[in-house]
């Protein structure tokens, strides 16, 4: 897969394989060369670390800052390891992708690296007829196409050639700002609501399959199975099954539900209340987990809503905030306890993980990005001018 460092493009990852030898002085050359062609010959003093063949590499060839491991035989070289040592095989550098971040800035749509969070592109959507605030979503198969979604529109934008090859029209659902904006897994489709509709996109055909509802639809989230679509509606949560085309189940909860999310491994669903209660399902619909506001806050006239359901792709954690909320807090549902609580950098508005979970991206309305280690360390920060409303974590 191509790396692109560019305002069009993002490198999913590059790999390198570079010669070693002896030379004198106690240096040690490393010549390194790219797949694409690029190559540095490195000058190394034969006691460096391989941490440090690994930075400077990374610099010359113009990855700064991105993540970069050395592999010998299929597997990663330890950063203690001498440049002497690595000089007697052949080794590789592999620069891993740390993915692109999108993200909704007043308006306009931003693009920036996941690991320098330097700005790769922007688009100003100020002078047209695209009403904020945006919603986006990176496809999960081809990183170069990502959606986004107006409060009138829904479209999808080609980094890589500056175009739109699709959009539609849409009604918002009156008095609801409906976040919850999903491709399905194999990224053919996009799926979003529309007033007491559910619109099924199929990017590849050109057709669509309309899910009408009884009553207006607040939220929607697809099973990891791409079969079953969980519905948000005043009544309750509906179970669509998309292959048979029935809904196959239908659960009463008491407030309905703003936002949904099935986390990846399709056991728990997470369902934000419009009373900023958090509920936790099973697939069979079982209450799990119930979190709510302290009934202080309640009684103070505290109580809002929830923002930005955001599972982690590889554990059962669930990233949560209250919209007026000045931390947001990681919630383990295998232990039904909160992992851990962020810095008081908010209020949040969305969230996003990297691919393999180990970095979380937090939106503020108050103009910033921040990126937290998944043990809750906070790593970078961008500021911004305007809020943040909504951002996505491309897969590479």
């Amino acid at each position: 897969m191509a790396t692109v460092a560019t305002a069009t493009a993002t490198e999913a990852s590059e790999a390198a394989s570079a010669t070693v030898s002896a030379t004198g002085e106690g240096l040690v050359d490393i010549s390194v060369s790219l797949v694409s062609g690029k190559s540095v010959v490195l000058h190394m003093p034969w006691d460096s670390k391989a941490s440090a063949v690994k930075q400077d590499a990374a610099e010359k060839l113009g990855f700064g800052g991105e993540d970069v491991e050395l592999v010998l035989g299929g597997h990663p070289v330890r950063d203690d390891l001498s440049a002497l040592e690595l000089s007697k095989a052949l080794v590789k550098l592999v620069v891993l992708s740390s993915g692109q971040i999108a993200f909704a800035n007043k308006f306009r749509i931003a693009v920036v690296s996941g690991s320098t969070l330097k700005e790769c592109l922007a688009l100003d959507l100020g002078q047209t007829q695209r009403r904020s605030p945006y919603v986006v979503s990176w496809n999960p198969v081809n990183i170069t196409m990502l959606a986004v979604r107006a409060k009138n529109l829904a479209w999808i934008y080609d980094i890589s050639t500056g175009q739109e090859p699709w959009s539609r029209k849409f009604q918002q659902v009156a008095g609801v700002e409906t976040s919850d904006f999903q491709w399905t897994a194999d990224g053919r489709k996009l799926i979003f609501a529309s007033s007491r509709e559910v619109i099924i996109c199929d990017i590849a055909s050109g057709t669509e399959e309309i899910l009408t509802q009884e009553s207006d639809v607040f939220g929607l989230s697809l099973h990891p199975d791409n079969v079953l679509l969980a519905i948000a509606r005043i009544d309750g949560i509906s179970l669509f099954d998309l292959v048979q085309g029935q809904e196959k189940d239908n659960w009463h909860v008491e407030q309905p539900a703003a936002h949904l999310k099935w986390d990846p491994s399709g056991g728990f669903l997470a369902s934000a209340e419009i009373n900023a209660s958090l509920r936790i399902l099973s697939l069979e619909g079982e209450l799990k987990w119930k979190l709510r506001q302290s009934d202080a806050a309640h009684q103070m006239g505290m109580q809002d809503s929830l923002t930005g359901l955001a599972w982690s792709p590889c554990e059962p954690l669930l990233a949560f905030s209250s919209s007026m909320g000045s931390s947001f807090q990681v919630f383990n549902a295998a232990t039904g306890k909160v992992a851990w609580k962020s810095a008081a950098l908010g209020p949040f508005a969305d969230f996003a993980w990297n691919y393999n979970g180990l970095k979380l991206a937090a939106a503020s309305p108050r103009g910033a990005i921040h990126v937290f280690s998944v043990q809750g360390d906070l790593l970078k920060s961008l500021e911004l001018t305007g809020p943040v409303t909504s951002l996505t974590w491309s897969s590479a």
